[in-house]
């Protein structure tokens, strides 16, 4: 690049824009040749972390090694990635202003008597001044927050790093967790009384998929684990919606069955009014008590027979004993409202479609098939895959009584398609 002009005036004492955007240029190739280094590493250290050919007793250690710092040299080449393209910013707009204070100045010494045309010069460097500092606070800032990111973590990045250091820990505590849904879940099939614990189960359900997301974010758990981990929270969301459903549908069914009632009583008092007037009148001259009562009963009768032919109208209370309260998971919400919807169904047929009752056990089918995917899926999991909890207990119980109890058994192929599918590399924490 051209030197710049010593000679400023009659504008300005020196150069009002100082730097060599030749040189800022020069800056921002070499922080992008960095960044290619650190690139090509990184690509080397994530090859080492899946290579198979690895052997000997520090090779898992090696490869987690691999990729830890493969994380961090990521997170470092991008960085100077970023530096990189905001020098090559700042040299465009350094060239922008420095050729408009060297044309200013050219404007000024081609009349420097002429105080009109030194003037207009003179704002035309402080517009090329403005523009040089306004942009160069700008990038600067850029640049001071990028290398504030690379000396401090954000709490994410802590957050991933302690997870990492305390991986077996945390994935022992969100073990438990899942045993102790799984245990509220068998609770709530047998004693009356405990939906509440549905909404607990789904609380723990989602504590469980956020601690496994930490775990994929430190490298420790794939996403085929939070998968599994979703199954229960996905069959439980889609059961809910199934079961609001069906209620509205109950509901529905419960409001037609009234005003067909509603009719079925009028049209029953009105076709009994004079048979009722003249039990009316009867009651009113008989002279004793005998047949007093047998006028009462003679008209209760009647009444109970217009009630009976008006229709009943059903809630949806459940009645299915401990072994319907088992095939509904101890949730008897879904089967109350299919059983209020058939009782309505058929005391009002004119009132209450056959599709309606279709769709009611349609509805019902889904929530039971739902609950009882997730329910399998959670406890299938538990009995062919590995358990931190139980391998826990059996270690604990080895030291504390000298046994020699094993872990439980587990398919190693089914742990393998969980561990090593969809697995990310772990978030760079430092």
């Amino acid at each position: 690049m051209a030197k710049r002009p010593v000679d400023w005036s009659p504008i300005a004492e020196s150069d009002p824009t100082p730097g060599d955007p030749y040189e800022v240029r020069e800056e921002a190739r070499r922080l992008e040749n960095i960044a290619e280094t650190l690139r090509e590493q990184t690509r080397n250290l994530r090859e080492v972390g899946k290579s198979e050919n690895l052997k000997g007793k520090y090779t898992e250690k090696l490869k987690e090694g691999s990729d830890d710092l493969a994380g961090k040299l990521s997170k470092v080449e991008g960085r100077y990635e970023k530096v990189s393209g905001l020098l090559r910013e700042w040299a465009k707009e350094l060239e922008y202003a420095q050729e408009e204070t060297l044309k200013a100045r050219t404007q000024a010494q081609h009349d420097e008597k002429n105080e009109d045309t030194v003037d207009k010069a003179k704002s035309r460097m402080d517009k090329a001044v403005d523009h040089y500092l306004e942009f160069g606070a700008k990038i600067g800032g850029q640049i001071e927050d990028a290398l504030d990111d690379d000396i401090e973590d954000s709490l994410w990045d802590d957050a991933v790093g302690w997870v990492k250091d305390h991986a077996e820990g945390f994935k022992l505590f969100l073990d438990i967790l899942g045993w102790i849904g799984t245990v509220l879940a068998v609770v709530s099939m047998f004693i009356p009384g405990l939906n509440i614990l549905v909404g607990i189960g789904l609380a723990i359900g989602l504590a469980v998929v956020a601690g496994r997301m930490m775990l994929v974010a430190a490298g420790q758990a794939s996403w085929m684990d939070v998968a599994f981990d979703c199954i229960g929270l996905v069959t439980f969301a889609a059961g809910g919606l199934a079961v609001k459903g069906l209620k509205a549908a109950s509901s529905s069914a419960r409001a037609a069955a009234t005003t067909s009632r509603t009719a079925g009583l009028k049209e029953g008092l009105a076709a009994t009014k004079g048979m009722r007037n003249q039990l009316s009148h009867a009651l009113a001259n008989a002279g004793d008590d005998a047949s007093k009562a047998a006028i009462r009963q003679e008209r209760n009768t009647l009444l109970k027979l217009i009630s009976r032919d008006g229709g009943k109208v059903a809630d949806d209370s459940a009645n299915i004993g401990k072994w319907g309260k088992f095939l509904n998971q101890g949730d008897d919400e879904a089967i109350g409202a299919l059983q209020g919807l058939k009782s309505n169904a058929a005391a009002h047929p004119d009132a209450v479609s056959g599709a309606t009752v279709i769709g009611g056990h349609a509805a019902y089918g889904a929530a039971a098939g739902m609950q009882w995917t997730g329910f399998v899926a959670d406890v299938g999991d538990k009995a062919v895959g590995d358990n931190d909890t139980l391998n826990a207990g059996m270690d604990g119980a080895n030291d504390l009584l000298g046994t020699n109890f094993k872990h439980k058994w587990s398919s190693e192929t089914y742990n393998n398609f969980k561990g090593d599918n969809w697995k990310v590399p772990a978030t760079s924490a430092w």
